[in-house]
């Protein structure tokens, strides 16, 4: 589950570094997505849902990777109705791939008959999905509110790793499953 919020924290938490019109995110998605797509390899055993979120981190990975060196080499444009049409399906395919985490979690929780935070962690994604999408709305009607819709976005990301922080606790707190102990 390590991997999961490390691959998380890089999807959502960006620190770009800009040169001369180069820009460069310091924390590139794709290595979260693909940290993402290892933790879900990982917990296969705990629930099948973790395989199916794979194919989409995967898509993912490419995606955020080509946009990166785009942007790194600075031939990316921004602004035009590709771009922004490529940007809201790689928001729903994103949050598609976080809510899928959180079903697997609550699936895992099921089946160990343990807390795993899953309640916390579907409303911190409640608050992400929410935000993120107001945010992109405010944003292509060049409102001022757009800021507003930032901020919202920034809690949703602080409640949603937050809450996977702890449901990845909890999880490694478990036992091993069949309750024999390891060495």
């Amino acid at each position: 589950m390590s991997s999961i919020f490390w691959g998380f924290f890089l999807v959502f938490v960006n620190f770009n570094l800009t040169v001369n019109g180069h820009v460069l995110n310091l924390l590139p998605p794709f290595a979260g997505y693909l940290l993402v797509m290892k933790g879900c390899r990982e917990l296969e055993g705990e629930s099948s849902l973790f395989a199916s979120i794979r194919p989409f981190a995967l898509g993912m990975a490419v995606y955020t990777g080509i946009l990166w060196l785009g942007d790194l080499l600075a031939v990316t444009g921004q602004g035009s109705w590709l771009t922004v049409l490529l940007g809201l399906a790689a928001l729903a395919v994103s949050l598609y791939v976080s809510w899928a985490v959180v079903q697997a979690i609550r699936d895992t929780e099921g089946r160990r008959g343990a807390d795993l935070n899953s309640a916390s962690l579907k409303t911190g994604w409640t608050v992400l999905a929410v935000a993120q999408v107001a945010s992109w709305i405010l944003a292509i009607l060049g409102s001022l509110l757009a800021l507003i819709g930032v901020i919202a976005g920034l809690v949703g990301i602080v409640w949603f790793l937050a809450a996977l922080w702890r449901s990845r606790k909890l999880f490694e707190a478990l036992p091993p499953p069949g309750g024999a102990a390891m060495d």
